[in-house]
């Protein structure tokens, strides 16, 4: 069977058994070593949040063999359990990173499915870069099948679906199976399985919930079981993606686009131009907040602050500024990661580690009444130019009136972490200190990144995950 004569399941999982085999490049093994030490600092950051504790007790309660290392909390778990603890962690602050154009987060699904499986079954280092680089490679090129450029926007977000968690659930069995062992036949057959199983409803984001922060956590547990079926003998359909009755029909619809699942496939890499967060926030909100820094170092007092107009992209108002009495005054601290006036005022009022920090998005911080009567002093507006950027960067615009009448304005069309605005190796190295030493001594959080980074040459993943417990 020829390339043009397999389907897009079957492409993919060729792509993955391939890198299976033969292993990634360097330079893009390199960048998934960068995408786990990521998700490694944004776990252990979470592991005092609500609702990774939740996870941890009903996992706890369903207990079974010691397989799999869950992140800060020194015991094993079996595979799918350590998977959903693990992926709800990587999530649950929203500091993980972001695919541009298709707006999904892949990592958090795919490393924590790639790393409970590496370590359960005795992988190299090598391998899990392989798998975590294949998985995230296929989670993305489902999501931009739902970009509809027509649009300017992701179908599946339009439609309240969440596609990180959809599509993430598919890339993580790609890793998940990759690590078992399996073939072309038995990664297609993962990858068909993990289709009925992924899912996600977003209107936590506007309205509240802690539901959000599982799905990462339940995209990667969908992976590892989808993986377990396919080794064990279920098989998925062979036109799960493209079929009357498959995925991107059932989700997307006639705006599906599934010619962008295989376009230079295994020729062009979309891994390295995902987009690593600065803020430990809601992506959407950064270039507001860059904006707002460069205001404040140009001077502005927020005691001088008449009134300020945040504009941004026409769809993103739903997420940080929809509806505008609950975006002014947030219910948490996990609420203010996701409005446009809250984090604002956050960056001009003096945010800390990289600009805005964890501590700006805790519950006391969420209700500091100066914090809120700045926030109520935003208004969120569609903006011209940043309609015309989207979704391809997420830009940003602040007018700022002051109390003498003054006019300043600070306009970011790129965003910092992606290909074009890149952040430095020392602000990556910092954003993972400032994550992992929310839960482990420096002294383990630099012995984390040394061996993280240097996953390729190690032979087992023991020395790690035992940092990691």
């Amino acid at each position: 069977m020829t390339a043009e004569q397999k389907t897009p399941v079957q492409r993919l999982a060729a792509l993955a058994y391939r890198v299976r085999r033969e292993g990634l490049p360097p330079e893009l093994r390199a960048d998934a070593a960068r995408r786990v030490l990521d998700v490694l600092g944004n776990s252990l950051a979470a592991t005092a949040q609500p609702p990774a504790r939740a996870v941890g007790e009903l996992v706890a309660e369903w207990g079974g063999a010691e397989r799999a290392t869950a992140i800060g909390t020194g015991t094993r778990l079996p595979e799918p359990s350590a998977a959903l603890l693990n992926g709800t962690l990587a999530h649950s602050l929203d500091f993980d990173d972001t695919h541009l154009p298709s707006v999904l987060h892949p990592s958090a699904s795919v490393v924590p499915a790639a790393l409970a499986v590496a370590e359960a079954r005795g992988a190299s280092g090598a391998a899990l870069l392989d798998a975590a680089g294949a998985g995230v490679e296929i989670t993305v090129r489902l999501g931009m099948a739902g970009y509809d450029r027509e649009l300017g926007n992701s179908v599946f977000f339009e439609r309240g679906q969440h596609a990180t968690a959809i599509c993430g659930a598919l890339g993580a069995a790609a890793a998940a199976a990759m690590l078992s062992g399996l073939d072309a036949g038995g990664i297609a057959d993962a990858l068909g399985i993990a289709a009925s199983m992924g899912s996600g409803i977003l209107e936590a984001n506007r309205t509240g919930g802690t539901v959000k922060r599982v799905h990462c956590g339940w995209a990667a547990h969908a992976g590892v079981t989808a993986a377990g079926l396919a080794r064990t003998g279920i098989t998925g359909p062979p036109t799960v993606l493209e079929g009357r009755f498959g995925l991107l029909q059932a989700f997307c619809g006639d705006r599906a686009d599934p010619g962008a699942i295989t376009d230079r496939l295994g020729e062009h890499w979309e891994l390295p131009g995902v987009f690593f967060k600065p803020y430990p926030c809601n992506h959407f909100t950064h270039a507001g907040i860059d904006a707002a820094l460069r205001l404040r170092e140009r001077g502005l007092d927020p005691a001088d602050i008449a009134d300020i107009e945040l504009g941004a992209p026409a769809p993103v108002l739903r997420t940080i500024g929809e509806p505008a009495e609950d975006k002014a005054r947030p219910e948490s601290g996990y609420h203010a990661a996701f409005s446009g006036p809250y984090t604002v005022a956050a960056a001009l009022l003096g945010g800390g580690g990289l600009g805005v920090s964890h501590e700006d998005f805790t519950d006391e911080a969420a209700a500091d009444p100066a914090r809120f009567a700045l926030a109520a002093k935003v208004r969120c507006v569609p903006d011209a130019r940043c309609d015309a950027i989207f979704p391809h960067r997420f830009p940003a615009v602040l007018r700022v009136r002051t109390r003498a009448g003054a006019l300043l304005e600070e306009r970011v069309d790129t965003n910092r972490g992606g290909p074009d605005n890149p952040l430095s190796p020392d602000e990556l190295a910092a954003k993972f200190e400032l994550n992992a030493t929310r839960r482990v001594t420096p002294a383990a959080a630099a012995r984390i990144t040394e061996l993280t980074y240097d996953l390729a040459a190690l032979d087992k993943l023991d020395a790690l995950t035992s940092l990691l417990r």
